[in-house]
Order: C-alpha cells, then structure tokens, then sequence
C-alpha cells in the first residue's frame, strides 16, 4: 500500500494559521533521486504532497534539499560520518536525517549541543507525526 499523508494533511488544516510549504515537482523528485536514490519513499511522497518549509507555526523545518554539516559550516566542530543527509531541523539547533550508508529508510538526529547522532529506529512518516505533534487517534 502506497504511502500517503491525507491524515497529515487534514491535521495541518486544523491547528495551522499561517505556514506555508511549496511542493516539489516531478522534475525536482527525479534530481532528488538520482543524487541521492537511497531516500525512503516517505520521505519522497511527503515533499510531493506536503512540501517543504515549516509546520505548526515553526515546530519543526524541512529543507527544499538534504544537507549534510559541510554545507552548515560545522564540519570543523562536529564529526559524523561522510553519508548523513538532514532534511530538517527543530529550529533549535538539532537537525534530523538519514544515514544513507544503512539504506534502512530510518530517521537519525544530531544533537548539537553533544554532537551525538542518535538512532530513532522510525520511519520518515511515523516521525514527521511525532514532529507534528499528532497522537495516535490524528489529534492533538
């Protein structure tokens, strides 16, 4: 059964006043994943139906594109392996993401405050939930 976000985006109706996210093309999906064609299919379907930029007047971010400590600038600070891609941050600092090197679809955060990398053992969907701060019955 193909993935969808229909109840994610239901809930986003109900509590959002003013994000705004932009969906990515058919175009921009295939550059995606001919940089990187280990992304999990989640994660693809959400940036084709939900998109990318903030929720729940700025929980949580996600990126137009994966990055990685290089491209923040803190490769110099931190150390993690080279095939750690993020897709968003907490706007506190921490950024979520995958380690590509696993290719199990599963969702890690770095803290930067210890400079940990931790393993969620969730998928992309169920996390974005967590983010969005859905519980179990859709609500919260």
């Amino acid at each position: 059964m193909p993935t969808n976000y229909n109840l994610e985006k239901e809930f986003l109706k109900k509590v959002e006043n003013n994000n705004s996210r932009t969906t990515l093309t058919a175009n921009q999906i295939k550059d995606l994943l001919s940089e990187f064609p280990k992304l999990p299919e989640d994660y693809i379907v959400y940036l084709q139906e939900i998109g990318f930029g903030s929720f729940r007047d700025f929980q949580f971010n996600i990126a137009s594109s994966l990055f990685n400590l290089e491209d923040l600038g803190l490769e110099d600070h931190y150390e993690l392996k080279s095939n750690i891609w993020f897709f968003g941050d907490n706007f506190s600092g921490d950024f979520s993401g995958f380690d590509l090197d696993r290719n199990n679809g599963k969702v890690v955060e770095f803290c930067h405050e210890s400079g940990e990398l931790y393993y969620t053992n969730k998928s992309f969907q169920t996390y974005i939930r967590e983010q969005m701060l859905i519980d179990e019955n859709g609500m919260k």
